[in-house]
């Protein structure tokens, strides 16, 4: 068990390397052995979430997942944790256009598509300009009255501007949700 929080040069974990190859199996073994891997830390500030989410790497994002939200509420959890560009596993999960991925960080915690990273961006920002529309419809379809609505805090417009600027310009029937907005 002790060489499972031994590094690597780029200080990624036995667990980081699992999420990042999509090990769900052997990731759920080194959680069962030391569940305190799940918020540790690389060099770039990423989590083992993180990395499976830049990946792509659903299944193991998904047994990570289930650990976070069973996280203790006196911990942070590991749904929250930013790397060092400010990013939530959510903002790496849209950035890398892993749509699927996205749609699972939100179900346990859909409150998060609106964060904003270092460059002032949040995910529903970040889905309209890749054009990941699932992703955009989840985020928009959950009540958000929690942050302050401040005009200046993004310096890259609204979430439709992004859809604009991502050249998103598809005719497609949209949800009720995301109708009623336009009303």
């Amino acid at each position: 068990p002790s060489v499972l929080s031994a590094t690597t040069p780029q200080l990624n974990t036995a667990l980081h390397l699992a999420a990042l190859h999509g090990h769900a199996e052997f990731a759920g073994e080194v959680l069962g052995m030391n569940e305190e891997l799940l918020v540790i830390r690389n060099g770039d500030g990423d989590t083992p979430l993180h990395l499976a989410a830049k990946a792509g790497k659903l299944e193991v994002a998904r047994l990570l997942v289930n650990r976070a939200i069973a996280w203790p509420e006196d911990k942070k959890s590991p749904l929250i944790m930013t790397n060092k560009a400010g990013n939530t596993a959510l903002h790496e999960a849209v950035q890398y256009r892993r749509g699927a991925l996205a749609v699972v960080l939100l179900d346990a915690d859909p409150s998060r598509g609106h964060d904003l990273n270092e460059q002032m961006e949040s995910p529903l920002h970040m889905a309209a300009r890749e054009g990941l529309v699932q992703v955009v419809e989840k985020i928009v379809s959950y009540p958000w009255v929690g942050q302050k609505f401040l005009p200046s805090a993004s310096l890259s417009g609204t979430a439709l501007h992004q859809a604009v600027l991502g050249t998103h310009h598809r005719k497609r029937k949209l949800s009720p949700n995301v109708e009623r907005l336009h009303q």
